[in-house]
This record gives structure tokens, C-alpha cells and sequence, in this order.
């Protein structure tokens, strides 16, 4: 349904189209991963929002729109998560604890995520996957090729995301703490 390249690396944003989540800087980040030849890879960013004209006429400019795909409002989230490899959470705005970052972590995903709001203490940098300074297109691409060439790092910070979320983020450990 996605026409997914076999063999690509699959990253993922689910998250509300506003200009504070960092689509434009994930664009730019996609732009920067083409000039150096990567082809190996796709982004799906599944949302809806005021921003969403502004993010797909980005991406037609761009020129990164072929390894972007906008597929709007999707009530298949849990199926969605299913064929990423990666999430990406790209915020410089209004970030407490991301839902959608638990969400993932409870299937086994690894994160790159800004260092921006709650995300640092959500994502373990380098154990359950990267953090990177928020609005900093390079260290986001450089985070993203570091997964895309690392499958077995990749694997390993999904075990790790999965073990945090049982640790951390369950009813038990909420109950538990309290």
C-alpha cells in the first residue's frame, strides 16, 4: 500500500502537522541525507493539522518529497508502527512526555528524538536511541544515517526501548511508584 523500497530503512513521525513539531526541520534533515546520495531510506509522517499545506508544499520545493510520504489522518496507528524501524520525534515546542514515543517504545522502538521538553527523559540517548539538539537539521540527519548504517545498534535500542517502557512507563510501574 506504501510502495516501500525493499531494503529501505523505514523512519516514522506520528504527530499533529503544527509548525512546532519540526516537520520543516525533518524535511531539511531528508534534504541534507539526498545531497549525499542516500536513497536507502523513507519517511512516513502520518497526522493532520493546520500545518499540513505548508509541510506538503515543503516537500514538493524540496525536493525530498520522493522519500517523504504525507499520509495524513490514520486510525491503523498500531499497524503503522508495525513497519518502522525507526520514530522520529522532532519537536522544538509544547513537548511534555510524548504519547506517541511510549507507544513506540512498548513495540520495540528505537528513537530519535529533539532535546527538546520531556523527550530527553523519555529516550535514553545512545541506549534506547538518539537525542539530538532540537532544530539542528545535521545532527538529525547525522543521527538518522547512523541507524540507517547500524541495523544491529538499531535492534539493540529497541530491546532497550522495550525495556524501559516495561521498567518506566506501564500501569504496574506507575502503580508500583505510587
Amino acid at each position: 500500500e506504501l510502495s516501500i523500497p525493499a531494503g529501505a530503512a523505514v523512519f516514522g513521525i506520528l504527530a499533529r502537522l503544527e509548525d512546532y513539531k519540526g516537520h520543516l526541520d525533518l524535511l531539511e534533515a531528508v534534504k541534507q541525507l539526498k545531497a549525499r546520495g542516500r536513497e536507502d531510506f523513507v519517511v512516513l509522517a502520518a497526522g493532520t493539522g493546520p500545518f499540513a499545506e505548508e509541510i506538503a508544499r515543503a516537500a514538493a520545493e524540496s525536493g525530498a518529497g520522493d522519500r517523504v510520504k504525507l499520509l495524513g489522518f490514520r486510525s491503523d496507528v498500531a499497524a503503522l508502527l508495525s513497519i518502522l524501524d525507526v520514530q522520529l520525534n522532532c519537536s522544538y515546542g509544547t513537548e511534555a512526555t510524548s504519547m506517541a514515543l511510549l507507544e513506540g517504545m512498548s513495540l520495540g522502538l528505537p528513537t530519535i528524538a529533539s532535546d527538546y521538553g520531556g523527550n530527553p527523559w523519555v529516550v535514553e540517548d545512545g541506549g534506547s536511541g538518539l537525542i539530538f539538539p532540537a532544530r539542528d537539521t545535521a545532527a538529525l540527519a547525522q543521527a538518522m544515517e547512523r541507524l540507517m548504517d547500524r541495523p544491529e545498534e538499531r535492534a539493540a535500542m529497541g530491546r532497550r526501548a522495550r525495556a524501559i517502557y516495561e521498567e518506566r512507563f506501564t500501569a504496574r510501574a506507575f502503580a508500583r511508584n505510587i
